[in-house]
């Protein structure tokens, strides 16, 4: 027995060492989804976007197919090439009478505005009123794109690379084509965007360049790295393969030493496909976590098994112990053979020690693990990543779904009040005679007229119609 303990443990590390084990090298992929989103709104070409982004092309799709996006888009695109063919499209116009929908220049975009419902043609139009129009146009429909953004992302400088202020001035107009024209070169992809013109290459190579350049245009610093930066391929590889070579793999997840909102990001950010061979998440959580992990089922399709700890003595936590526990029944009893334990606590090593037979991938979080723990699991052959590594930005409906549930358990029990009973308790406190019709007209206008208002310092009252 205690031989074939040994080969099946050899088989194990060397199953791991088979996934790229390269524990000491943590590098991340930078997430393109707003600088794309941005390169695309300002009309980029879209063989530019595609051939450099192939991994973006559902993006693509899905910005062409809005028409909200398709019109900034086309909108921008033409006065880009307004200002760029100034004086040619004006020679047009004025000397061989040929307006925008006549030049090859515009005339896609021009149908294309047609098919939206949007006309820009006018009749005895010289191109700086063109542009005055476009940048009104701009101006009026930017924020029907402000939905394409996160939230994270502070919309009022995005906003500010359409819209001209005072775009509708000829010295404004003239201005800033002038000044287009003469560092078109410091412009991405030789579109025109509204912002002070420096030579810092694409910055919309990716999302935490255009993010940082952006911000240090409006006098601010981007410093949440962690909402543009995501696992490598590597890493997101090597968990695939993990799942993929063993028959059954559940995870673990150590509630008291991990972060919900990580976890829920490392979810969202692996593909669904690859991860639906997971049997199941196993939630072992104490009363003094946060109540974010019973939502985590919300944005996954593995199932999920919430297992609430209680504790004997208030100062001490049974966690650890029903880890320990569950994880040798699912492997002994349930015959899982693999496990993702999403922890930081050195503790486990006693755990992953003791089953030489199971196969191990550990997630643990930076500030947590010291480096005891990853020496260890290096020797031992078992790989481990950090769930700090997964982009945090795309994680919306877990946010949501918690904060609603939050503030309406808070303002349950703030508020929730028998209306009907109060309206008898007035009446009957102030001894007041009243018809059937004058109560039910008091109950309508006054008590179902009720309004909640929050004054400046951010009070809330319950505001009585008058």
């Amino acid at each position: 027995m205690e031989a074939e303990q040994t080969t099946n443990n050899n088989n194990n590390n060397n199953n791991n060492n088979n996934i790229n084990n390269h524990n000491n090298i943590y590098y991340q992929s930078v997430q393109k989804n707003v600088s794309l989103t941005v390169s695309y709104l300002i009309g980029t070409k879209m063989e530019l976007l595609v051939n450099y982004n192939p991994e973006y092309t559902d993006l693509f799709e899905k910005l062409d197919q809005d028409p909200k996006a398709l019109a900034i888009r086309t909108l921008c695109n033409v006065r880009t090439n307004l200002m760029l063919n100034f004086s040619n499209t004006e020679r047009s116009i004025v000397f061989d009478l040929t307006n925008l929908d006549r030049q090859p220049l515009y005339r896609d975009d021009i149908k294309t505005l047609q098919r939206l419902d949007i006309n820009i043609i006018k009749a005895n139009y010289r191109v700086s009123r063109y542009i005055a129009d476009l940048n009104n146009l701009i101006a009026q429909r930017i924020t029907d794109v402000k939905d394409l953004f996160p939230e994270w992302v502070k919309w009022d400088y995005i906003r500010n690379l359409f819209v001209i202020p005072k775009g509708q001035s000829e010295d404004v107009i003239k201005f800033e084509t002038n000044k287009f024209s003469h560092n078109r070169n410091s412009y991405p992809f030789t579109r025109y965007i509204h912002w002070n013109p420096q030579e810092l290459g694409n910055i919309l190579l990716n999302d935490e360049r255009f993010l940082k350049i952006l911000y240090k245009q409006n006098g601010d610093d981007f410093y949440d790295i962690s909402k543009v930066k995501d696992a490598s391929e590597s890493v997101k590889t090597n968990i695939y393969d993990f799942i993929r070579n063993n028959e059954s793999t559940v995870i673990v997840v150590d509630c008291e030493n991990s972060d919900a909102y990580k976890l829920a990001s490392v979810l969202t950010q692996l593909d669904r496909d690859e991860i639906s061979h997971v049997k199941k998440i196993m939630l072992y959580d104490d009363v003094h976590t946060t109540r974010a992990w019973s939502f985590l089922q919300n944005i996954t399709s593995i199932p999920v098994e919430y297992i609430l700890v209680d504790r004997i003595k208030e100062n001490k936590s049974l966690v650890d112990m029903k880890i320990c526990a569950g994880v040798m029944t699912s492997f002994y009893r349930d015959a899982i053979s693999s496990f993702i334990l999403c922890s930081s606590d050195s503790d486990f090593w006693g755990l992953i020690s003791s089953l030489p037979l199971a196969n191990f991938i550990v997630m643990i979080e930076y500030s947590k693990c010291g480096p005891d723990i990853k020496n260890a699991l290096i020797e031992n052959g078992t790989y481990y990543c950090s769930i700090d590594d997964f982009c945090t930005g795309n994680i919306k409906k877990f946010k949501t779904a918690i904060l609603h549930n939050e503030l309406e358990a808070r303002m349950k029990s703030l508020i929730e009040v028998d209306t009907k009973k109060l309206t008898d308790d007035i009446f009957t406190t102030l001894r007041m005679e009243i018809s059937d019709a004058e109560k039910q007209h008091f109950y309508k206008k006054y008590i179902q007229g009720m309004t909640l208002t929050i004054d400046k310092d951010g009070v809330m009252r319950i505001k009585v119609p008058d």
